[in-house]
């Protein structure tokens, strides 16, 4: 974990909750985007039809793909604590 100055974990936290939002619209278009678009199509499986299976178990799948990405990618691990070194 290498040192960061007050400014640049600001900056991270901005990056880390900007790509957090982003994520989460991106669920939300899917989820309704599959809920509404599909609603006409009279396809099933397992007696539920394929708007229900791309919209839920699919916004589950995106999710978890885009958090770990999110965690590979975006995310940063440093300590909110005042450095002593750091602000000499």
């Amino acid at each position: 974990m290498k040192p960061m100055t007050r400014q640049e974990k600001n900056a991270q936290i901005k990056k880390e909750a900007k790509a957090t939002v982003i994520l989460f619209v991106i669920c939300m278009l899917w989820h309704i985007g599959c809920g509404y678009g599909l609603s006409g199509a009279e396809i099933y499986f397992w007696h539920l039809p394929l708007w229900w299976w791309l919209s839920t178990p699919g916004v589950f799948v995106i999710g978890v793909v885009g958090v770990i990405y999110l965690l590979k990618k975006v995310f940063v691990n440093f300590s909110l604590e005042e450095d002593e070194e750091v602000a000499k």
